[in-house]
C-alpha cells in the first residue's frame, strides 16, 4: 500500500513522495496497553484496524491488564478467532496479569487494589520485564506505547504500570490515551482521588484527551481506533525521520502543547458511480463501483478535511486549540494504490484555492490506501483524523475537578501547562483533600456497585 505525503509548509513541491510500504518483514516497534475493560476493547479495535492495513505485524506485544476474569476471558476467545485469521500477527506477544485477585475486578473503586498492592506490584514488574525481552528478541526498542487508560478500578495501577514502563523504554514515546468519566460515580471518584493520582504517576505526559460523544461509547473507539492506525500506517520513510509517523507526529506537535493532545475525525462515504456488469453465467449479473471524476472525489475529500475543524468532529466536545499551531491530518482512501498520488494532488489544490493551508499554515497531510471494515455495509468510506496540540484549561476537566466554577472561567487560553504534573487543580485537591486521604473512602453513592455492568 502506498501513501503520499502532502506538506504545506513546501510550497513548490508539495507532494514529496510516494513510498511502498512492506507488510511482510515490517520492523515491529509498537507496544499497545490497555487497561480495564473500556481500554482493553479500544485495544483490540486498534489490533483489528491495525490488520486491516496489513500493518500488525508492527505490534511487538500487547498488554490486556484487567483484573477481571470475563473480561480476560473475552478477550483470549477473541485473539484466537482473531489472530488464527491475521497474516501478519504471529510474532505479537499477548500479556495478561497472572494474578487477579478478585474475579469481578475492582469494579469503579480505585482504591480497592491497595490491599493487594505487593502482589500487583510484583506482577506489573513480570509484564514490564516480558515487554522488555520481546523488545530484544525483536532486535529494537519500542517506538512508540500506545495506553489505552481510564478513570475506574485501574487507575492508580494502570499509572504505575505507565511509570515502568517509561523507566524501562526511556527513549521510546508514551502515548496515554485517556477517557474522561461520564457517569457519576467515576466523575466523583475522579474528582476526590485518582486526578491527583495521575499528577504525579503521569508527570510530564502529554496524553490525548477523549471522551463520550452523541454516539455510542463503541462508535467513539472505532474512530479513535481508525485514526490512530491511520496515523501509524502512513508512514514517510525519510532519512533521519522516525519509522514510526505516529512518534514524528507526537515529536512535532509536543512542543506546542500544553500537555494536552486532540483528535477530531471525519468519516464519509466516497462518491462512486454504481455499474452493472452482464455476464454469461448465473448469476448473470455483477455490480462494482467505480470512483467518480478526480474533481468531485477531490472536492469531497477537501470538504471532509475542512469539516475536522468543526465542533462536532472532535472526539471530546469544548477543546480549545491554535490554529496556528501544528496540526497533523491523515486521509486513508479506499482507492487503487496508482490512483492515490493523482487525487493527493487534486485535494491539494482544491484545499489551496479554499485557503486552507492559509488558515492552518502548519498543518501536514498524510494520504494512504485503506479499506476499513464498516460492519454490515459494502460502501467505500473514506476516513480523516486531525491530531492537535492543547494549549490551556479543558472545558470536561474544569467541569469534573471544579463544578461550582462559572461557566465563563472555564476554556481559558493560558501560555502554560495544565497537563499532569503542573497540579493546575491544586485548589480542587485541597478542598477534597480529607476526604481522599481518609483510611477508608465511601463510594459516592450506596448503591452504585449494582448500576455496573460488564458485557
Amino acid at each position: 500500500m502506498p501513501n503520499t505525503f502532502v506538506k504545506a509548509r513546501s510550497r513548490s513541491n508539495r507532494l514529496l513522495r510516494t513510498t511502498k510500504r512492506k507488510t511482510n518483514g515490517a520492523a515491529a516497534s509498537l507496544v499497545v496497553l490497555g487497561t480495564g475493560t473500556a481500554g482493553a476493547r479500544r485495544a483490540l479495535w486498534f489490533l483489528q484496524r491495525m490488520a486491516e492495513l496489513s500493518q500488525l505485524g508492527k505490534v511487538q506485544s500487547v498488554v490486556f491488564y484487567d483484573c477481571n476474569e470475563l473480561t480476560v476471558s473475552y478477550v483470549q476467545k477473541f485473539l484466537r478467532r482473531f489472530l488464527g485469521r491475521s497474516r501478519h500477527g504471529h510474532g505479537m506477544q499477548v500479556l495478561f496479569p497472572s494474578y487477579v485477585p478478585m474475579p469481578n475486578g475492582f469494579m469503579r473503586n480505585p482504591r480497592r487494589f491497595e490491599e493487594y498492592e505487593g502482589p500487583l506490584e510484583r506482577d506489573m514488574d513480570n509484564i514490564v520485564g516480558q515487554v522488555g525481552a520481546q523488545s530484544e528478541s525483536s532486535g529494537r526498542s519500542p517506538d512508540v506505547i500506545i495506553e489505552f487508560l481510564g478513570f475506574s478500578g485501574h487507575s492508580v495501577p494502570s499509572g504505575r504500570l505507565h511509570r515502568k514502563l517509561r523507566v524501562a523504554f526511556p527513549a521510546s514515546v508514551l502515548l496515554p490515551v485517556l477517557t474522561l468519566p461520564e457517569d457519576h460515580a467515576s466523575r466523583e471518584w475522579t474528582r476526590r482521588y485518582i486526578w491527583e493520582q495521575y499528577e504525579s504517576l503521569l508527570e510530564g505526559s502529554n496524553c490525548l484527551v477523549t471522551g463520550l460523544s452523541l454516539g455510542s461509547s463503541g462508535d467513539d473507539d472505532i474512530r479513535l481506533s481508525t485514526a490512530l492506525a491511520g496515523f501509524e500506517a502512513a508512514e514517510i520513510e525519510e532519512e533521519g525521520a522516525a519509522s514510526s509517523q505516529l512518534a514524528a507526529a507526537y515529536g512535532r506537535l509536543v512542543p506546542s502543547s500544553g500537555g494536552w493532545l486532540g483528535m477530531a475525525t471525519v468519516r464519509r462515504k466516497m462518491p462512486i458511480t454504481r455499474k452493472f456488469e452482464w455476464m454469461r453465467f448465473p448469476p448473470w449479473w455483477q455490480e462494482y463501483a467505480t470512483v467518480s471524476s478526480e474533481e468531485e472525489t477531490s472536492s469531497s475529500i477537501a470538504d471532509a478535511i475542512w469539516s475536522t475543524l468543526e465542533p462536532s468532529s472532535q472526539m471530546t466536545p469544548g477543546l480549545k486549540e491554535p490554529y496556528n499551531a501544528p496540526q497533523e491530518v491523515v486521509v486513508s482512501l479506499p482507492v487503487h494504490p496508482d490512483a492515490l498520488e493523482p487525487m493527493a494532488a487534486e485535494t491539494a489544490e482544491a484545499l489551496e484555492r479554499s485557503n486552507f493551508f492559509g488558515q492552518l499554515p502548519n498543518t501536514d497531510i498524510a494520504f494512504n490506501t485503506a479499506r476499513f471494515s464498516e460492519g454490515l455495509t459494502k460502501d467505500p468510506y473514506m476516513h480523516v483524523s486531525r491530531l492537535y496540540p492543547i494549549l490551556g484549561e479543558l472545558a470536561p476537566v474544569m467541569d469534573i475537578l471544579h463544578p461550582d466554577r462559572d461557566a465563563e472561567q472555564h476554556t481559558q487560553a493560558l501560555p502554560h501547562e495544565t497537563g499532569f504534573g503542573s497540579y493546575y487543580h491544586m485548589d480542587a485537591f485541597t478542598s477534597m483533600r480529607p476526604l481522599a486521604s481518609a483510611a477508608s473512602v465511601e463510594p459516592p453513592d450506596d448503591d452504585w456497585e449494582q448500576n455496573v455492568r460488564y458485557i
